[in-house]
């Protein structure tokens, strides 16, 4: 998509939120100005520093078109007062139409707004080669003002139109780094590196970028009472008391894993009270593995292109009942989406190994020992625990040379 004219529309916070099919006052006013950003396919980030810029204004008429206005003074300042970012129209020149995106996320510096239409126009360009200052049209315009309803309800719907795509699985890459790795200046430089555009058609999550985890895991390996029940239980405390089950179904590493979450309320003070609760409850043959500790510093990226969000996220797990032993990993993992519901599931899996080839290149260019690796928590503390129930069958220390 080659976009050469984005423009911002501003006006009243009323002339999104009102009731389909409402009319505007006849006065009601709004305003056009041209903005730099480059929007993806998917969403469009825009600095609202640039509501500086020389700007067209525009009254509402009582039959429901946009006419080029010179504003008073009085009436310019009573706009802007309550004045809010409605939408960006950027010009498609391949498809000869306006693309609009709605706000979704506004903060006092910047705004992530969301496709939602394309409206054909005929406007033509003397030379689709080179920039151009083309506005939108009034009627282009007025098609705008008119569906913001619309676009309002699919945008801003309690879900926030997110939605997860197959619900259930976890899907993620991993490389197992070096005990001694600092994966706070791992993620630091991959923060940076994606803040300053590379890969291009990654962003940093609008509002949410970074995060900063810590917290203990107890972990049961589950062995029936069926083979699809296998994989493990894990019970991480929750600061208001009781306990978030995190399961994990497979029967070895691998991309794709079955995963759920249950809160549990109930106090479990004890290890011998939270295998009885998976007995009880779930109905789960288990046997404790053991606890580890894990901290963790998160980037959650977002795509331009497809709206979907994942994390570059690395870890460290230190284990309590074997002193000195550290497992550290990288992980890119899906989280979210947001946008319509259409089938993405391999749109999805082609941008994680996008993110997985990017991940292998920018390691090896700062020398950062990673093995390509699906190992999982689980399968690192079994073998612990096993070579601690027989030493002569031990594996080699994660320090020695791989």
């Amino acid at each position: 998509m080659s976009h050469k004219s984005c423009w911002l529309l501003t006006g009243t916070w009323h002339a999104r939120y009102r009731a389909l099919g409402e009319n505007l006052p006849s006065d009601t006013m709004f305003h056009i100005q041209p903005m730099t950003t480059r929007p993806g396919y998917a969403t469009a980030m825009v600095d609202l520093a640039e509501r500086t810029r020389p700007r067209s204004s525009y009254r509402h008429s009582s039959s429901q078109l946009l006419e080029r206005s010179d504003t008073t003074t009085g009436v310019e300042g009573a706009a802007r007062r309550e004045s809010m970012p409605l939408a960006v129209l950027a010009a498609d020149l391949r498809q000869r139409c306006w693309v609009v995106y709605l706000p979704s996320r506004l903060n006092d510096k910047a705004g992530l707004f969301h496709r939602v239409a394309e409206i054909a126009d005929v406007f033509s360009f003397a030379e689709n080669s080179r920039a151009t200052t083309t506005e939108p049209s009034a009627a282009v315009l007025a098609e705008v003002v008119d569906r913001l309803p619309e676009f309002s309800a699919t945008v801003g719907s309690h879900e926030c139109w997110y939605f997860t795509i197959d619900a259930g699985v976890e899907y993620e890459h991993k490389f197992t780094l070096d005990p001694d790795t600092d994966i706070y200046a791992l993620t630091g430089g991959i923060a940076a590196e994606i803040g300053h555009g590379e890969p291009d058609y990654l962003r940093p999550e609008f509002a949410n970028a970074f995060e900063m985890w810590q917290f203990h895991n107890h972990m049961f390996e589950v062995t029936g009472p069926t083979s699809a029940d296998c994989g493990y239980a894990s019970f991480i405390p929750r600061r208001a008391g009781g306990h978030v089950i995190k399961r994990k179904r497979f029967t070895q590493d691998g991309f794709a894993r079955y995963e759920t979450k249950t809160t549990v309320t109930e106090e479990l003070t004890d290890i011998t009270q939270m295998q009885s609760y998976l007995h009880q409850h779930l109905s789960l043959e288990v046997s404790y593995l053991g606890e580890f500790v894990r901290a963790r510093f998160d980037n959650n990226v977002e795509s331009i292109n497809t709206g979907h969000i994942y994390s570059i996220m690395a870890d460290r797990c230190v284990f309590p009942a074997h002193p000195g032993i550290v497992l550290q990993q990288l992980e890119i993992e899906y989280l979210r989406s947001r946008g319509d519901e259409r089938d993405r599931l391999s749109e999805m899996i082609d941008e994680l190994g996008s993110l997985r080839r990017w991940a292998i290149r920018y390691l090896a260019d700062r020398a950062i020992p990673a093995k390509p690796s699906y190992l999982s928590k689980y399968t690192f503390l079994r073998n612990l625990t096993q070579a601690s129930q027989n030493p002569l069958g031990a594996p080699a220390s994660p320090r020695e040379p791989r």
